[in-house]
């Protein structure tokens, strides 16, 4: 749509069409896309305007009374007034410190056993004229062995 049609399009469509400048009526026989919106643009403004209550509306007797109680139920019925109770908010924060002293024990209980199972590197020793492992070589650990052998077989029984 061309710039004369929108600068005047608001006072054709509500009717005053003696206060539409001259060249919005030249643009419209010059130009026929503009023509066929601006009648698209009439069909919908005459359909909004058959919607249009034939007289004024007047609510009936004890319409906002009954608004202004639907109002005030809904508000005392809402989940976020039970926030604004004293009570709530103290037991609210005695339940989160008692979760968080709970969790800060746990962690701190926890951490030791963490390291605990921690597998130590192995060290192996080797005699430095043979090259073979020395006697003194400790001796791996039952629980190390037992997790390789469940890597070993875990390897063994691979099938893609």
């Amino acid at each position: 749509m061309h710039q004369p049609i929108r600068d005047n399009l608001e006072e054709y469509l509500k009717g005053s069409a003696q206060q539409v400048p001259q060249e919005f009526h030249a643009h419209l026989v010059a130009c026929k896309e503009c023509a066929s919106e601006l009648r698209l643009f009439e069909m919908q403004a005459n359909m909004l305007r058959s919607l249009r209550s034939v007289g004024e509306v007047v609510p009936s007797a004890g319409f906002y009374a009954r608004v202004m109680e639907r109002v005030e139920e809904e508000d005392r019925a809402s989940i976020w007034s039970v926030f604004l109770q004293p009570s709530f908010g103290r037991r609210l924060a005695i339940a989160s410190a008692t979760l968080v002293v709970l969790l800060g024990t746990y962690l701190v209980t926890t951490e030791a056993g963490d390291q605990i199972g921690v597998p130590a590197p192995a060290v192996v020793a080797t005699d430095t004229n043979t090259g073979a492992p020395s006697e003194a070589a400790p001796v791996q650990d039952v629980q190390q062995q037992r997790q390789r052998d469940a890597v070993l077989v875990d390897l063994a029984s691979f099938h893609e």
